[in-house]
């Protein structure tokens, strides 16, 4: 009888350390199966053409095109799902001569729209500094090149030429980001 009984406990002890170990590692595997939030790196790219003397369409940041030919200003930015990240660009004037208005001033986040709806990436806190002084600007935001450049997410600050949805030539005045220095532009971005 008393070797039965020590059978009995022997073998639930046995069944207790095998259930208490299936639960650690199932334990272990939840918690390693939660998926980690997306990350992926992203050209930000800035365009700014101005007045200057005689010239409506001077190109200071441009895109390497030969259509837009300025100083090409871009930095790679990591993106992550779903978290908030800041961005700051500045141009600066390669002459000593002022840029006196805007006629383009955007940025461009490279095959954003690639990895994510439109309607899913939000854009706030947009700042506008020329040489050093804060302007008055509304941003508009989103893909206004559907057909030449899909992919691209764009933040829109002043476009004289602006279309499919880009009413910043029509909402903020051409003479906040003229500058002699630089300009800059700082924004959030959140994409989920």
């Amino acid at each position: 009888m008393r070797t039965m009984f020590k059978k009995a406990v022997a073998l639930l002890m046995a069944t207790a350390v095998v259930v208490s170990g299936a639960a650690a590692v199932n334990g272990t595997t939840a918690s390693a199966a939660k998926k980690k939030a997306k990350s992926k790196t992203y050209k930000v790219q800035a365009l700014y053409a101005g007045v200057q003397g005689k010239n409506t369409c001077y190109w200071v940041a441009g895109d390497g095109s030969k259509k837009n030919n300025g100083k090409v200003y871009a930095k790679n930015v990591k993106i992550t799902k779903g978290k908030k990240t800041k961005v700051t660009i500045t141009i600066k004037n390669p002459t000593k001569k002022k840029i006196t208005a805007g006629t383009v001033f955007t940025v461009d986040v490279i095959n954003l729209l690639k990895d994510y709806k439109k309607n899913k990436v939000k854009v706030s806190g947009v700042t506008v500094k020329a040489d050093g002084k804060k302007k008055s600007a509304k941003a508009f935001s989103g893909c206004f090149e559907p057909k030449t450049k899909p992919g691209n997410f764009r933040i829109s600050v002043f476009n004289k030429w602006g279309t499919d949805g880009d009413n910043s030539g029509k909402v903020n005045k051409a003479k906040n980001f003229a500058f002699k220095k630089n300009i800059s532009i700082s924004f959030t971005i959140l994409a989920k």
